[in-house]
């Protein structure tokens, strides 16, 4: 079926207001940090009607804490606690929150994230007052990176911010990039692409971005309305390796998609990757252990542990030097602003 069509049936809800809005956070061993993350989603001027952690079987005191954050919140925010029998994952994790929840629509925050005070307000407005083609189908924000201690360190803008940039990434096969954290979406249309799935590891989030992108606009509020955690254990290191194969994979989907032609499976990917020359699969390889170095190091540094983050961010600089540049004057002019 033509996009134009699918976009066309997709019904439009009505826009967030007081008590339309869930909140879900999933975790996994996330005690230290999750009660900031609850206090930032009781705080917002447009409070959810509810919040649904769901925990993947953690071993730590997560349970514990959220129940004293209910019961210290009862009578003005609900609070509802699940457990995952076993570790299932955050997809696994994330879809059980979601439907479980009472809400028309879904606001997702991972449990070492926090919100803005104005997070769920802004986002509410931008969708109230639409006047583009096609309806908003996910919305989600800048933000700001902070370190584990909760100090920021540097902005976090990406992602498309009005119509147009949406249209050019899926003309282009591009993919979209969302803070997780920001995102806003009604229930109905999670249920209409049926919610986020493994096809993609450990690019599930990319890849629910793109089925929500059939829906409608899918685009950033151009303010820092959430604070993104980098810290040692998050996603995108723990699981950098098959992230980046699955995002790799998506974004030559996304490509075919705009083309016309039918998606390739995960086997014949990994097969084309590995029947590449050998000088291609080494500069494959190297530009991905840069990509890894720079991260480990960059996250080691913000976080005070700078011998061994310079010792990584060294290695770095002799697989893919422009990387480690790039992310030095990002950096430079971050404190400048801070320093304003």
């Amino acid at each position: 079926m033509p996009e134009s069509q699918q976009e066309g049936q997709a019904q439009t809800p009505a826009p967030p207001r007081e008590g339309t809005i869930s909140a879900v956070v999933p975790s996994f061993n996330d005690a230290r940090r999750i009660r900031d993350t609850l206090a930032a989603i009781a705080g917002q001027t447009l409070r959810p009607i509810e919040v649904v952690v769901c925990d993947d079987a953690s071993d730590d005191d997560t349970e514990l804490l959220v129940a004293r954050f209910a019961e210290e919140h009862a009578g003005e925010l609900p609070v509802r606690y699940l457990r995952q029998p076993e570790r299932g994952g955050v997809v696994a994790a994330r879809n059980r929150a979601i439907e479980a929840t009472s809400g028309e629509w879904i606001a997702t925050c991972d449990s070492d994230d926090v919100w803005a005070p104005n997070r769920l307000e802004r986002q509410a407005e931008v969708i109230s007052n639409w006047t583009g083609k096609r309806r908003i189908a996910l919305i989600g924000a800048y933000g700001l990176n902070m370190n584990d201690a909760g100090k920021v360190i540097s902005p976090a803008r990406m992602g498309p911010t009005n119509e147009a940039e949406y249209d050019a990434i899926r003309r282009e096969g591009r993919l979209f990039f969302v803070i997780h954290s920001s995102a806003l979406y009604a229930r109905a249309d999670f249920d209409a692409v049926g919610g986020y799935t493994t096809e993609y590891g450990a690019a599930d989030d990319f890849h629910f971005f793109c089925l929500m992108a059939e829906r409608g606009v899918v685009l950033n509020v151009a303010e820092p309305l959430v604070y993104y955690r980098k810290r040692s254990g998050s996603v995108q290191l723990a699981r950098f390796w098959d992230q980046q194969l699955n995002v790799q994979r998506l974004s030559e989907n996304e490509r075919r998609r705009a083309r016309g032609e039918p998606p390739i499976g995960a086997e014949e990917f990994e097969a084309r990757l590995a029947s590449a020359s050998a000088w291609g699969r080494f500069k494959r390889g190297r530009k991905l252990r840069g990509m890894y170095y720079y991260r480990v190091g960059a996250t080691n540094m913000v976080n005070g542990h700078r011998v061994r983050g310079g010792a990584y961010l060294a290695l770095s600089s002799v697989l893919d030097g422009a990387r480690l540049r790039s992310g030095v004057r990002r950096t430079l002019r971050a404190g400048s602003a801070n320093s304003r």
